[in-house]
């Protein structure tokens, strides 16, 4: 007995050495496949860097034929083919070889003779960890006796804060003139990344001028596409060359949108109300549903909507309750009243759906006051002149029930009549006869339990700003030339803010002025000349080529005082790009 227990413990010792033998083979094999690094140590913050290449940073005469990246750290593989490019780009397929912390790239053809190769490895790159490169990595050589020596730089900015935006792909066509091209090659010739601050430089160029793009290449296919943000370049042609004192220009990085959305889908949430959803955020511009058309594709009828409706929280999708609809049956949807961010009316396409008997279960419910401000003073929520206030549900409630719910009384308690107003469906503004004034604040009260929602009173006191809390900010503005009318933007500070509070022409004398702003608010200022006159910044055109309006901002410093005009120190320049 004991010795059968000696020869099953040698046994399970011999079974249990095999197999922490096979988990080290298949430990060593992987790391082989895929290296990462040892795992200890202090938390990875660094980015990976070149350590040693064949062939080296400006090395001439080369005569290898394949290119070898030794990286300082352990790099995620999967990351290196995106993050790279080499130019003059190769026709065909490169490969990709991993030993430890090095790639050897093949490529689908011998280099080409008296050429400059450019490589850039670009922020997509990370490492074993995760850690980024914070800017792109671009080192070159030669297979001739001289690397080309041509350099041009830039930033790409922000329309709306004029600050700088990182990782935004940098192209560069060669051309053979001084001319714009009318369609953009197929590739570009040269590639580069903006750093953290907006920058990007290309270095190594031939000396010539080009014509450059910039572009969030969303889909990576290093094409700007229609749909892609994208900054056009504020003059036709920038010359490559030597020279380290040129002037550095901004490219505007946003998207031109001239198409309207489209609905993506019409999807019932019970036998009375729809969910539509959009191809991109849309608003409802008009909650008619009278614009809306609901058939019945069978009995080929038209089925009465009820109420239009979008809430903030859901910027892709607009609602509908109609009459009851059939389980089973199918039905045809028309949009109406719909518009994008630009201001693109929804195209009215049929899209179809199939009715379901799930019964409608929705309450109407109160989700709160507007405007969501935080500026309060003893409890009672102060507006800038001509501010509405108002109360916002889930889903547009029955007016009757509205009225009964909320009531508006002044500060002593004696009850205001109103009216309602809504765009989009689910905010009211209550405007009080008489009007809120700032000797004369409005409570409002919304009973909840009058709509069938919780046994909940909330109350809210609003008041508008005296002229004794309002200060005006003022300035000067140079434009480069007459060609256009100036107008100048005032947006609150925050590089979240994109909708302007306020928009003022520069008159005759090139002097704006905003006033009633309320006290210790921080501003910030945006100018742009208008060549079109329509009031609105135009982003520009690459194809066919036409500059974007140029800009000017302000810091986000910008304050005010009450009873005071603040001017700015400094005349806005608005920069003439040609320059």
């Amino acid at each position: 007995m004991v010795e059968s227990l000696r020869a099953i413990g040698t046994r399970c010792a011999v079974s249990l050495w095999r197999l922490c033998l096979l988990i080290a083979v298949a430990g060593f094999l992987g790391s082989c496949a895929n290296p990462m690094p040892p795992s200890g140590g202090p938390v990875d913050k660094e980015p990976p860097t070149i350590v040693a290449s064949t062939p080296g940073a400006d090395q001439v005469n080369v005569e290898a034929s394949s290119l070898r990246i030794e990286f300082s750290e352990y790099v995620n593989p999967q990351t290196f083919p995106q993050a790279f490019s080499i130019t003059p780009a190769p026709e065909g397929r490169m490969e990709f070889r991993w030993r430890g912390r090095t790639v050897e790239v093949n490529l689908p053809e011998p280099f080409r003779p008296n050429t400059t190769y450019i490589i850039t490895i670009d922020t997509n790159l990370r490492d074993a960890n995760g850690v980024a490169l914070s800017e792109p990595i671009v080192f070159a050589f030669s297979t001739g006796p001289v690397i080309n020596r041509g350099q041009l730089a830039g930033q790409v900015v922000d329309p709306v804060s004029g600050k700088g935006v990182a990782g935004i792909d940098v192209y560069a066509y060669a051309r053979a003139d001084s001319s714009a091209p009318g369609t953009l090659p197929e590739r570009p010739d040269y590639r580069t990344q903006t750093d953290t601050q907006g920058r990007f430089s290309f270095q190594y160029l031939n000396e010539q001028p080009y014509f450059v793009v910039a572009v969030q290449d969303q889909n990576r296919n290093r094409i700007p596409d229609p749909a892609e943000p994208r900054g056009v370049p504020p003059v036709p042609v920038i010359v490559a060359d030597t020279s380290t004192s040129k002037p550095i220009h901004r490219w505007v990085l946003a998207a031109a949108d001239t198409t309207p959305p489209v609905v993506q889908r019409a999807r019932p949430l019970s036998n009375r109300r729809l969910e539509i959803r959009f191809n991109e955020p849309v608003s409802v511009a008009s909650a008619d549903p009278e614009l809306w058309v609901v058939e019945d594709s069978v009995r080929n009828v038209t089925v009465p909507v009820q109420s239009v409706y979008a809430l903030p929280a859901s910027p892709q999708q607009v609602y509908l309750v109609a009459e009851e609809l059939l389980p089973e049956s199918t039905y045809r949807i028309r949009p109406g009243g719909v518009v994008d961010s630009a201001g693109n009316t929804v195209r009215e396409q049929l899209t179809s759906f199939t009715g379901i008997s799930q019964p409608d279960t929705v309450r109407t419910r109160f989700l709160g006051f507007v405007p969501d401000t935080t500026d309060v003073v003893e409890d009672i929520y102060t507006l800038r002149p001509g501010q509405p206030f108002g109360v916002r549900f889930n889903e547009p409630p029955d007016t009757t029930l509205l009225r009964q719910a909320v009531t508006l009384t002044d500060t002593s308690g004696t009850p205001l009549a109103y009216t309602l107003s809504t765009r989009d469906g689910t905010a009211y503004f209550l405007t009080p006869t008489p009007p809120a004034a700032p000797e004369h604040p409005v409570q409002v009260r919304v009973n909840a339990q009058v709509l069938g929602d919780a046994d909940t009173v909330f109350v809210r006191t609003f008041r508008p700003l005296s002229p004794r809390e309002l200060g005006e900010l003022s300035g000067y503005i140079a434009a480069p030339d007459a060609t256009g009318t100036v107008v100048v933007e005032l947006y609150s500070a925050g590089a979240e803010t994109r909708t302007a509070i306020q928009q003022v022409p520069a008159g005759t004398t090139s002097r704006f002025i905003f006033s009633s702003l309320p006290e210790g608010h921080g501003y910030r200022l945006r100018a742009f000349l208008d060549h079109d006159g329509d009031t609105y910044w135009d982003p520009g055109r690459i194809s066919p080529y036409q500059p974007a309006e140029p800009l000017v901002w302000s810091s986000d410093s910008l304050r005010v005082r009450a009873r005071w005009e603040e001017e700015l120190s400094d005349t806005l320049r608005i920069p003439n790009p040609g320059f």
